[in-house]
This record gives C-alpha cells, sequence and structure tokens, in this order.
C-alpha cells in the first residue's frame, strides 16, 4: 500500500535541515590539465584552509567543497577565483544563502537558431505558467532551475522542438534513487523503461542488480508513475547521512503494518503540516522530505510509535527477503494434494462419485491458485492491455489453458512451481548483490574522534566532518579518509588498490577507509565526509556501472524482447495448425501450454547482469575501478596500448639530482625564483623543485600574471622581474639557448633523466636535472602485456634520448617522444586503425588522449578524484601488470557470458524440441527453467573466485619472462 502526497515541501522550520558541507561548482572553459588549475587551487589555499577543491578536468570543472560550520562566504570564493584571470562560470551551488541563482541547469534545443523559433517555445513556457527562464539563442539553450527543468523540457516538445539537458550540468551527488523492489530481471527493466520512454522521460539508469531506478530530483515524480503504470511500486531510496532541501530520509517505523497505523501517523503529520511524504505499510517506511525529517519523527512519536532514519545499507534489505514462503509451502502442499487425489482417484484407489472427485480436485486446484497467482494474473493482464508479452502473461495463459482442457491439477502445480521458482531466483540475486557490496563495504560505522582536553569519543562516521580528528588503534580499519598527523604504521590497503603488500605509512601520508591498520596506533585528521569517501566513491563507481550495458547484454535484452512473442505465435501455431490435419486437439492444446511455459526468457536475461557484476565486483578486488560493463568486455580485444612515462611507467615523483648552474647564478636565489613558479601548477617536475627548496630553505615568493605555456612550461613575474621554466625547444624559439645549456640537456638525456631550466628576461640562470625511479612492477607488466598479445607504445613528452634511454632499460621496442598532447592524441588515433587501443596515463595531463582511445585507463592513487571521474577505468594499485589482469578479466567474463547464453538457449531449444514432440510436461517445463536460471547465476557469480587464478597467471607469466618486480633508479618525465 503506498500513500502519496504531491506536494514536495514542508512547513517545517529550517533548522531540521542537516548538512555537513557547502559545494561549489565552477565551470571553467579553458582548464584542461593542472597547469590552469594550479593558480586556482593557490588562490582558494590562500584564502581559507576549509576549503577542498577537487578539479575534473574532462569536464573542465572544479568542485569546491567548504564545512558547512565555516563562515566563508560564496562570494568570497568567486572573488579569490576571479583574482587568477581565468575565465569561469558557476555550474551549481548548494548549502549556500544564495543558491536558487545560481544552481542552473542548462537545455540545449538544436533547431532554435532565431527568434521566431524561440518566441514559439517562450509562448508555451507561458501557457505551461513557467517564468523562471533564459532563453540563449545565440548558444541555443535555454537556462532554468532544476525545480523547472522537467516543465521547460515539456514546453520545448509541444512546440514542437527536441532539448536535451546538458550532460555537464547534471550533478550526480543530486541523484535520487528509486527502489523497484520487483524489478529483478531485464524482463521487468524493460517494462518499466517502455512506460519512461512512453512519459518522454530521458533523465534515468536502471539498476537490475540492485532492483532501482538512478534519476534526477526534477523528474523523480514522472519515473515513479512511469514505474506504477508498468504494474510495480517504486519507494525512495535516501542516502546515509544524505539530509538535503532538495532530497528525502527514509524512516523506518517497524510497527506500522497495517493500513491502520498508518492512517493514526497521517493524521499526526497533517496536524502538524508534514506534507510531500511518502508512507509504505509493506516496507513498513515512510519518505519524508530532509527538511521536515526531525518534525516527521516528532509526529511518529506523538501516534505512539518509534522511527528511525534508515543508512543506505539498512535500506537495501527492506526489499531483501519478503517472500511468503510459508503460503507457498501450503500451497504447494495443496497442489501435490491435488495431483495425488486425482492420481488416486483414476486409479481406483478412491471409490468416489466422478462429479465429487472432479469438483474436489477443481476446488484444491483453484485454491492453491488463488493462494500464489494472484500477482501473476495480474501483471499478466496488465502487459496484455499495454500490448506486450511478458513471463506473467505467457504462465497466466498456460495455466488458464490447462484449467480449460482439464489439467486442474497439473496447472496448479505449474503456477505454484512458478512462484518458488520466482521467489529463488531472487533470493539467489539477493545473495549475489549482498556478496558483491561485501566485498567492498568493510569501513567500519563508528569512529574515535578526539574532543580536546585529551578525550576522545566514539561517534557514527556519518557524523564526523572534514578537520576532525581520529585515533585509530592496531587492528582497526580507518573509519575514514585522512592524513596522518601523527603516528607511523602499516597498513594493509588489498581493499583499495588490491595489492597484497602492507604500505609504510607515517605524517602527512594519505589514508582510505576500510584500509587495515597493523602495527601502530595513529592519529588521523579527516579530509572527507563519510558519503565522499574513497570507498564510498568506488562503491558508487561499481554500482553505476552496472547501467552501462555490454554489447553481449544489449544483444540478450534486443533478442528477449523478440524470443518472447515468436515462442507464444509458435505456441500458437502448434495448437491450431497441426489438429486440422491430425486430429488430436487437447493433445497439441498441451503440447503449445508447455512450449509457452518454456518460453520464459529469464534464464536468458538474467545471465548477462550476474556475470557483468560478479566481475566488475571482482576487479575492484584486483585494484581495477571499471565504469561499466562496455569497457570490461571490450578489454579482452586489446590490440595497441599507449603508455605515458610519468606516473604510469616511473613512479611520477622525480627528485632534483643536480642543478648547473650558469652565468654565475647563486643556488638558493635560483631555488627561490624556480620554487616560486613550481608552486604555482601541479607538474611533477615543478613538485621535485619545490621539495628541493623546501630542504635548502629557499625563500618561495609571490607570483604575479603566471601563465602556463603549454608544451614549453610557465612564466610569472616575481618581484620587478619575469621568470620561466622551460624546456630546450622554447628555449631555442626564444634565442635562449648556448652550447652549454644544450649540452647540460643533453647529458641528462643520455642517462634517461629530464631537465628544466630556469631563465629570465636576459637568460637561463640555470639547468634543473631530474631522477624518476622506475615503479618496481614496470619490467612485469610490459611482459604481461606482451604475453597477452597486446603491443605497448611508450608516448611522451620527453625528448627522445631520454625516452630512448628509458625504452633500452625495459625493452620496449616501439617509441614516440616530443609528444605534445596533441600530437600523442593523433598518435593514439593512428593506432586505432590497427584495432582496439587503450591509452594508460595519470588521468590528467593526458586527458586528451584518454578520451580519444577506445579505453582510457588513468594509472595511480594520487590522482584518484579525477581518475574515477574521468577515465574509464583506473588502476588503484599504480600497476602496468594490473592493466594484464584487466584483459584475462575481460576474457573470462566473455568466456562466461557465452557458456550461460549457450546453456540457456540450449534447454530451450531442447525441451522445445521435447514438447512438441509430447515428451515435456508442463512440469518439466518449470523445472527447467527454474534449474537453467539457478545454474546460470551461480556460474556467473563464479567470477567473484577467480582472483586467485588471475594472481596464478602473473605468476607463470613472470617465471617464464624473469621478469619478477624489482626496483631500479632511472628516468625522468615530462
Amino acid at each position: 500500500m503506498l500513500i502519496k502526497r504531491k506536494t514536495q515541501s514542508s512547513d517545517t522550520d529550517d533548522s531540521s535541515i542537516v548538512r555537513t558541507m557547502k559545494t561549489l561548482t565552477l565551470h571553467f572553459p579553458d582548464m584542461c590539465c593542472p597547469v590552469e588549475f594550479g593558480p586556482v587551487e593557490h588562490a582558494l589555499a590562500a584564502l581559507s584552509s576549509d576549503i577542498r577543491a577537487v578539479p575534473d578536468y574532462s569536464v573542465r570543472r572544479v568542485k569546491i567543497n567548504v564545512p558547512d560550520r565555516s563562515p566563508l562566504e560564496k562570494n568570497a570564493i568567486l572573488a579569490a577565483v576571479s583574482k587568477t584571470g581565468q575565465s569561469f562560470d558557476v555550474a551549481a551551488s548548494s548549502g549556500w544563502s544564495d543558491d536558487p541563482s545560481f544552481d542552473r541547469v542548462r537545455i540545449t534545443v538544436p533547431e532554435m537558431d532565431c527568434p521566431v523559433e524561440a518566441g514559439e517555445i517562450e509562448r508555451e513556457l507561458k501557457k505551461a505558467g513557467i517564468t523562471d527562464y533564459q532563453i540563449d539563442i545565440m548558444n541555443r539553450r535555454i537556462l532554468t532551475s532544476p525545480a523547472a527543468a522537467s516543465g521547460v523540457m515539456a514546453a520545448v516538445r509541444s512546440a514542437g522542438y527536441e532539448g536535451s539537458i546538458d550532460a555537464t550540468d547534471t550533478a550526480a551527488d543530486n541523484r535520487v534513487r528509486i527502489a523497484v523492489p520487483e524489478m529483478d530481471c531485464p524482463v521487468e527493466a524493460g517494462e518499466i523503461e517502455r512506460e519512461l520512454k512512453k512519459a518522454g522521460i530521458a533523465d534515468y539508469e536502471i539498476d537490475i542488480m540492485n532492483r532501482r531506478i538512478l534519476t534526477s530530483g526534477d523528474a523523480v515524480h514522472g519515473v515513479m508513475a512511469a514505474v506504477k503504470a508498468a504494474g510495480y511500486e517504486g519507494t525512495l531510496e535516501a542516502e546515509a547521512s544524505a539530509s538535503t532541501a532538495k532530497g528525502q530520509t527514509l524512516l523506518s517505523v517497524p510497527e506500522m503494518d497495517c493500513p491502520v497505523e498508518a492512517g493514526e501517523i497521517e493524521r499526526e503529520f497533517n496536524a502538524a503540516g508534514i506534507k510531500g511524504y511518502e508512507i509504505n505499510v509493506m516496507n513498513r517506511t515512510i519518505a519524508v522530505p530532509a527538511a521536515a525529517a526531525a518534525a516527521a519523527q516528532a509526529a511518529i512519536s506523538a501516534a505512539g510509535y518509534e522511527s528511525t532514519i534508515m543508512k543506505a545499507r539498512e535500506q537495501e534489505t527492506v526489499f531483501e527477503d519478503r517472500t511468503p514462503w510459508k503460503r507457498y509451502i501450503l500451497a504447494l502442499i495443496i497442489a501435490l494434494g491435488c495431483e495425488f487425489f486425482e492420481v488416486a482417484a483414476d486409479n481406483g484407489y478412491i471409490t468416489l462419485d466422478e462429479f465429487l472427485v472432479k469438483g474436489i480436485t477443481l476446488a484444491l486446484a483453484v485454491l492453491a491458485i488463488f493462494m500464489v497467482g494472484l500477482t501473476t494474473f495480474k501483471k499478466g493482464i496488465q502487459s496484455v492491455m499495454k500490448g506486450t508479452l511478458n513471463m506473467n502473461t505467457l504462465m497466466a495463459v498456460a495455466v488458464t489453458g490447462g484449467v480449460l482442457i482439464g489439467a486442474w491439477p497439473e496447472a496448479a502445480m505449474v503456477l505454484v512451481l512458478f512462484e518458488i521458482s520466482e521467489a529463488i531466483e531472487q533470493l539467489s540475486m539477493t545473495r549475489a548483490r549482498r556478496s558483491i557490496r561485501d566485498l567492498m563495504s568493510v569501513a567500519p560505522e563508528k569512529a574515535l574522534v578526539a574532543q580536546g582536553s585529551g578525550k576522545y569519543v566514539e561517534m557514527k562516521v556519518e557524523s564526523v566532518g572534514p578537520g576532525a580528528q581520529v585515533r585509530i588503534a592496531p587492528g582497526d580499519r580507518v573509519p575514514l579518509d585522512g592524513k596522518i598527523v601523527e603516528g607511523t604504521t602499516t597498513l594493509d590497503q588489498s581493499m583499495v588498490t588490491g595489492e597484497s603488500m602492507p604500505a609504510e605509512k607515517g605524517p602527512g601520508a594519505t589514508v582510505w577507509a576500510g584500509t587495515v591498520n597493523l602495527t601502530s596506533t595513529i592519529e588521523v585528521t579527516v579530509t572527507a565526509a563519510a558519503s565522499q569517501s574513497l570507498t564510498a566513491r568506488i562503491i558508487e563507481a561499481v554500482e553505476n556501472a552496472q547501467s552501462s550495458k555490454s554489447p553481449v547484454q544489449r544483444f540478450v535484452d534486443k533478442f528477449a524482447a523478440v524470443y518472447t512473442p515468436i515462442v507464444f505465435v509458435v505456441a500458437l501455431c502448434v495448437a491450431i495448425v497441426p489438429p486440422l490435419f491430425l486430429g488430436d486437439w487437447l493433445g497439441w492444446l498441451y503440447k503449445a501450454l508447455c512450449l509457452l511455459v518454456i518460453a520464459c526468457p529469464c534464464a536468458l536475461v538474467i545471465s548477462t547482469p550476474v556475470t557483468i557484476v560478479s566481475a566488475l565486483a571482482t576487479a575492484t578486488r584486483c585494484g581495477l575501478l571499471i565504469k561499466g560493463g562496455l569497457f570490461l568486455e571490450e578489454a579482452r580485444k586489446l590490440t595497441n596500448i599507449g603508455l605515458d612515462k610519468t606516473g604510469t611507467l616511473t613512479k611520477g615523483e622525480p627528485e632534483v639530482a643536480g642543478i648547473t648552474l650558469l652565468g654565475g647564478a647563486d643556488r638558493k636565489q635560483v631555488l627561490s625564483l624556480a620554487a616560486s613558479l613550481g608552486a604555482m601548477n601541479k607538474h611533477p617536475l615543478s613538485a621535485a623543485i619545490v621539495r628541493e627548496a623546501k630542504k635548502e630553505h629557499a625563500e618561495i615568493q609571490p607570483v604575479a600574471d603566471f601563465t602556463a605555456l603549454p608544451g614549453e612550461g610557465v612564466t610569472g613575474r616575481i618581484g620587478t622581474g619575469r621568470a620561466s621554466l622551460l624546456n630546450l625547444a622554447a628555449l631555442d624559439k626564444r634565442g635562449l639557448s648556448s652550447d652549454e645549456v644544450a649540452d647540460a640537456f643533453n647529458r641528462a638525456s643520455e642517462n634517461g633523466m629530464s631537465s628544466v631550466a630556469l631563465a629570465d628576461t636576459f637568460g637561463v640562470l640555470a639547468v634543473f636535472v631530474m631522477a624518476d625511479e622506475i615503479k618496481a612492477d614496470t619490467r612485469s607488466g610490459l611482459a604481461q602485456l606482451k604475453a597477452e598479445g597486446i603491443t605497448p607504445w611508450l608516448l611522451t613528452g620527453d625528448n627522445e634520448r631520454a625516452a630512448h634511454a628509458l625504452a633500452g632499460k625495459l625493452g620496449l621496442e616501439n617509441v614516440n617522444a616530443d609528444l605534445l598532447p596533441e600530437a600523442k592524441l593523433a598518435r593514439i588515433r593512428e593506432l586505432q586503425g590497427q584495432g582496439l587501443t587503450a591509452m594508460v596515463g595519470d588521468g590528467i595531463n593526458d586527458a586528451p588522449a584518454l578520451a580519444q582511445a577506445d579505453i582510457g585507463i588513468a594509472m595511480g592513487v594520487r590522482g584518484t578524484d579525477s581518475a574515477i571521474e574521468a577515465a574509464d577505468i583506473a588502476v588503484m594499485d599504480d600497476r602496468i601488470s594490473s592493466v594484464a589482469t584487466l584483459v584475462r578479466l575481460s576474457r573470462m567474463t566473455h568466456s562466461v557470458l557465452v557458456q550461460n547464453i549457450a546453456f540457456a538457449l540450449g534447454i530451450k531449444i531442447i525441451f522445445t524440441i521435447l514438447a512438441i514432440s509430447g515428451f515435456a510436461t508442463m512440469w518439466m517445463a518449470v523445472f527447467a527453467d527454474t534449474g537453467t536460471c539457478l545454474i546460470v547465476v551461480a556460474n556467473g557469480m563464479r567470477l567473484m573466485r577467480v582472483k586467485p587464478k588471475l594472481d596464478r597467471m602473473a605468476a607463470e607469466v613472470d617465471r617464464a619472462a624473469g621478469t619478477a618486480p624489482q626496483t631500479h633508479v632511472q628516468t625522468a618525465a615530462a
């Protein structure tokens, strides 16, 4: 039972709103790498230590998080960013007092290219009573608020035009989750999707494994209506600790198990003026606007009931197993009794009047059917009325046909077995979901938080915000992401990185929620709320990946869509055509009914999602974060792979190996100038110079007019003069190079090192030589890629000598050096002409090439924020060998997919032949379908146990190639 109120507002005071962070998302049209982000980051850091800025170069945005407790105003942030001289606009904002003016949605209307079309659209907007909009003819778009977006879209369609919401304006943080407990396979998902398309709703993602639909806040009511039109019930989920003005909070009321209690609570809600709530008696939950959560709990208490705010992981169990097993078992006993009664009567063991025997048999059959099958008949009728056929339709027709031809016991038994098999399938999928979630959900629920005066209090992690200090004892799991401020320890990070070897961590090092503290007590300053931790983002990314269908999934869905109607027509032909020539109408009708039972497509369509999700979970355990089934399945076909140098083949942590001073320059002054420029950007070489300057206590000075020079370096004004960090090509271009400068660069290149020169207006002051360390895993990873038939290519911006020096050490035959980002992108295009190509980089400097490649792979936890946001796949353990593991897992996954599809189709074909030949019964058909479903689910879940096999395969390649991981010091990259 679902009681709804349409108004999404609350009369309660705003003090009941619970916020942990204020967020501001800025769009920078020209920001494509850390060079542009550096000045922004510097300006924000100077403004307040409360600010946490996260760049996403794939959409050229920076998300700024500020604790709610901070007095910092949004205008101060905007002013600080404006001083950097970069062009930007506000894309989204929440938690600030003046949010409505900034939180805009952009709707693109390609055909609106002159005032005539704009006028037609505006007339429709006025008809609909919409006033919150701005029409931008030059850019062919309409700006509006999220609340009015769906109405604007409808008005655009009414005017005869097509509109689409700009994908870059859709904030993932504002996604609403709608739980649909009965949507446990693609058949039901397809029915709901048809209703969504009929309603013109485009903003949704269907997640079958977790039985939910993700959508935007303004589309939620349309999606809920579409779900209901498809014959299913949907309820809103609430995020853990997520109470936002636009969101919903889910309350659990255990004693509310019938409409009487719901009515009492509803009366209290009405008395308190609470609106916009949804009461779900079946799940004993109430969804209320987050702003009204406190008032709703008070009203529930006034009605005499207890309530609790549900966390996300608790919500998942709401519909896990509510199967009425007692009723099903009783129905099974009655159906069996009906069957035995008829057999006994037919064989003379029961000597009752024939009419009485038939009456008792029919009564028992009808009772069993009514006990379990009303939902099936209801859904079957709804499907027919909508002009579609699904498994409920087939089963309803089969059972009805069985009753009409007098096969009453068998009709009852088939329906009871069908319902029980459906329940078993749901239970299997629920356990699959739980197993997958358990692999990743390991962060503790409570943290030991410092309260001052040396006291520590245990608090729920949802209540702990950035800036808090927590203590973690040996053996405990880290509760929240943070940085160590006191203590040195060893951490097991396998849950995040897949790396089995523990990592040494000391002050300043980053720790992640869910990792295990092994040796010593540490004090950690929290850097992210629980809902924004790396673990939470990994889980969210894996769950969202399920919405991205692989080619095999798309094929199966399309096949299932035509398979059921075809079998229905075939069954109809079997029931009508043969009897016209051969007679025996009842016999052929029975065969047709067997065909209808066989036609259920569940085993086929369920075979792919459980396989893909199991593989995604295993990939996470291997340190691979894959953002969709498409990339998982396509990886098996890779033929070429482009490899960046810094952070991919090397550790990406270069150190200053030497400084060549020119023209009598002072070492400390040179370090001061270079470090001042280096502090303004994120390039690894700049970071190395800054570290060296700090070691020697050189002053880092303010820089004005800082400018990035793509492919050349950086420049800025320090004091009264201009200084620049430039590569050799930039020096030659400006006439600043000399034999002495060129010799310094060449010596470094011959030793596989990188160089950068510090120059002022008059000439070169010094040449910095950098050394980086090759990763211990690099040789092993390259050997494993080659063993899988993949050709590795070194694509680097470093010079030819340095690149070939590194390649010679690693046994790399294919090298392309001196590549600017555009040239690297062009080289990827060329490789794509030879076959499927991946690009591996740090997810930041290689953004164009990563985007161009068939599969973009971001390396390293140090780039986690941007990697998770921008790449198709993120390698969380920073190992090249993990890319080879990805390919092996992809091939295993494809093999299991083929096995499942072949097995499901094979059983269907065999039983179709048996049914037409007269050797199959309706009982056998139901058992075959149920058994097939369980087997394909079990086979798909087998992928959750293949990590040891993947490790063995990697070890075998290492032994054969003699490439056990070692550590070498060499090379540096640009």
